[in-house]
């Protein structure tokens, strides 16, 4: 019996040891936290820092402070880039139905196929294959590569985040098409949000030849000739505006069916004002580049997409589009590019991208910042051949559909490499190569809903919850001392182990301490001298039946442990069930609960029995104070 006793104690302070072991680089990193010491240790040692902080317990969003972010991916303009020889009608449709599920709780899909029904139009013609002919396939399959789309876009977003350097982020998916993001401790919002939203879809496309460029820029100067009236010389006289022209500026709400001729003067006013002299001119040291005043940006881009301009792209370029470059360094000019529509090279095949200072032997780069990335075998290939057929001609770096950069081919490329250059901060190119080499997303973002949570906002819940949960320690433990005498202070001291084992294991599995798991660590302080309770009534009874105190206890813990076992497992399977199919803060809760369920089952049964018995066979106790 004796031998028993001591090994149930050795197991007892191994226990004990051993979460303390664990719980050390917590109660250290606090310790740091506030003191001047943690700026030191930072500096002097970052690998032991940044491991004290991987072994310490983690503080969730409501604690810490951080960005909770909602994100929603846009299957109507995944469904739009699927699409092929799209037309008038499919753009109206299009719209139309945008429009439509805006207001309403409707499927895109659905009403899209409705709308073009109504327009004498087959989906057949748009998404169609030998495969896919009929209606209900083509919209079971876009349905399906909507699916697939936000389950790349959650991987890609976790990469993302990964890469960023966030510790514990939470990212899960929320109904069909929206991504919940929540990221503790992030002091920068405006970056992450730049990160997480950036499609990321790089391009290496062809420019066109200076006289093709040249060709295109004269026929469309020439059209918007065509389209000046008589009311722009009148506008000429009045002082002249350069401020930006707004939507609402050029074209009036036409909701009515019936347009009267009022309306339609006035309708084609707002379209006179879209066309004036100088929208853009061309770069005498680049004659492939044209410059737009900023001014006119929307004014540009509203006329390029006037039918008749793109008929005259397509008729004079070929098979090109216009692609926009970034606003000059002094803010006054944007420059657009003609470029092949369709790209020699895509960021697919990128296997690295790596942040850098800017060449030095690089004039356009030197006091800079760039990119370098590095293709896999497929991609070193095929830009070996775009450069080797290409030379002296110039290729497009595009990034989400902008242009970065324009270099000359002066060589053919074999070892599978290139570079973004020209960015301004070493920070805009660590955030460009995480989001390279995360990838593309298959489809454009939108940002929902964001709440940002302040550092202080955080500690005042630390301080608040903390509070509570050692004014609720306190209390049951005084409860139980004056109820249970002696027995309730055993009772107490099993219940500091239970809570120093509870935070020994969150340290070990580098768990994130939430509010609601303040909650369930304070709900873990009640049932688990819940437990104590019922041993303590049982023998109770047993001791009014005259019975020894070795008879008690034995009778009293085997009676007891049916009905805490049954208690516990029930409860212990509901807390499962929330951690598998709950949300952030309802996960941090069922965590807590769980861990502090299977520790009292150790602790009120387990350590307060071994005591007892130590106590009495030392003869140290010979009546049971309960």
């Amino acid at each position: 019996m004796r031998r028993n006793i001591m090994v149930k104690i050795i197991i007892i302070f191994f226990f004990l040891f051993l979460f303390l072991y664990l719980l050390y680089p917590t109660i250290k990193f606090n310790y740091l936290m506030s003191s001047t010491a943690k700026e030191d240790l930072k500096i002097e040692d970052p690998k032991a820092y940044d491991k004290l902080i991987e072994n310490s317990i983690k503080l969730g969003l409501d604690l810490q402070g951080g960005m909770h972010v909602v994100m929603e991916v846009d299957i109507e303009e995944l469904a739009k880039a699927l699409a092929r020889n799209k037309d008038e009608r499919f753009e109206e449709a299009w719209k139309e139905s945008r429009d439509i599920v805006a207001t309403e709780d409707r499927d895109f899909l659905t009403v899209f196929a409705q709308k073009l029904e109504e327009k004498g139009a087959d989906i057949a013609r748009y998404f169609g294959t030998k495969s896919l002919k009929d209606q209900d396939e083509i919209l079971d399959y876009l349905r399906a590569q909507g699916s697939e789309a936000v389950n790349r876009s959650l991987e890609i977003l976790r990469n993302r985040v990964d890469q960023f350097g966030v510790a514990e982020p939470t990212i899960q998916k929320q109904g069909n098409k929206r991504i919940i993001i929540e990221l503790a401790g992030i002091t920068d919002p405006q970056r992450v949000r730049g990160i997480l939203g950036q499609t990321a879809l790089l391009e290496f496309r062809l420019l066109k030849d200076q006289q093709v460029t040249q060709n295109v820029a004269s026929k469309i100067n020439e059209f918007i000739q065509g389209e000046i009236t008589e009311t722009d010389s009148l506008e000429k006289e009045e002082p002249k505006d350069t401020t930006v022209v707004r939507p609402e500026e050029l074209f009036g709400e036409a909701e009515e069916t019936e347009v009267d001729t009022t309306e339609k003067d006035s309708l084609a006013l707002e379209r006179e004002k879209l066309f004036k002299e100088n929208l853009f001119f061309a770069y005498p040291g680049d004659p492939q580049r044209l410059l737009v005043p900023e001014e006119n940006e929307f004014r540009l881009k509203k006329v390029l997409e006037d039918p008749a301009i793109q008929n005259i792209i397509q008729t004079e370029g070929g098979d090109s589009e216009f692609m926009w470059g970034k606003l000059d360094p002094n803010g006054e000019y944007y420059g657009i590019y003609l470029v092949e529509k369709e790209p020699e090279l895509t960021g697919e095949t990128i296997t690295d991208a790596l942040p850098q200072p800017g060449s030095g032997y690089d004039p356009g780069s030197f006091g800079k910042f760039e990119v370098s990335l590095s293709f896999n075998d497929e991609g070193a290939r095929i830009f070996s051949r775009v450069t080797g057929a290409n030379l002296n001609k110039r290729l497009a770096i595009i990034l989400d559909r902008k242009v970065h950069s324009a270099p000359t081919i002066q060589a053919k490329i074999r070892d599978g490499r290139a570079r973004i250059t020209g960015l301004e901060t070493m920070e805009e190119a660590q955030d460009l190569s995480v989001v390279l080499k995360a990838g593309a997303l298959p489809a454009p973002v939108r940002l929902l809903e964001e709440r940002t949570v302040g550092p202080s906002l955080g500690k005042d819940s630390i301080r608040k919850g903390t509070n509570s949960a050692l004014i609720g320690l306190l209390l049951v433990a005084i409860f139980m001392i004056i109820y249970y005498k002696f027995s309730g202070f055993v009772a107490d001291i099993a219940l500091l182990l239970n809570i120093i084992i509870l935070m020994g294991v969150m340290s070990y599995f580098h768990a994130t301490l939430t509010l609601p798991g303040i909650a369930g660590i304070i709900l873990t302080i009640g049932m688990a001298v819940d437990a104590n309770v019922l041993i303590f009534e049982r023998i109770r009874e047993e001791l009014d039946k005259g019975k020894t105190v070795w008879s008690s206890i034995e009778t009293g813990y085997g009676r007891a442990l049916i009905t805490i076992l049954d208690a516990n497992v029930t409860t212990l399977i509901a807390g499962v069930v929330l951690y598998n199919f709950g949300s952030g803060p309802i996960k941090g809760f069922a965590l807590t609960l769980i861990i502090g369920i299977v520790a009292s089952m150790f602790t009120a049964i387990f350590v307060t029995r071994t005591i007892f018995e130590f106590l009495l066979q030392r003869k140290i106790l010979t009546k049971l104070s309960i």
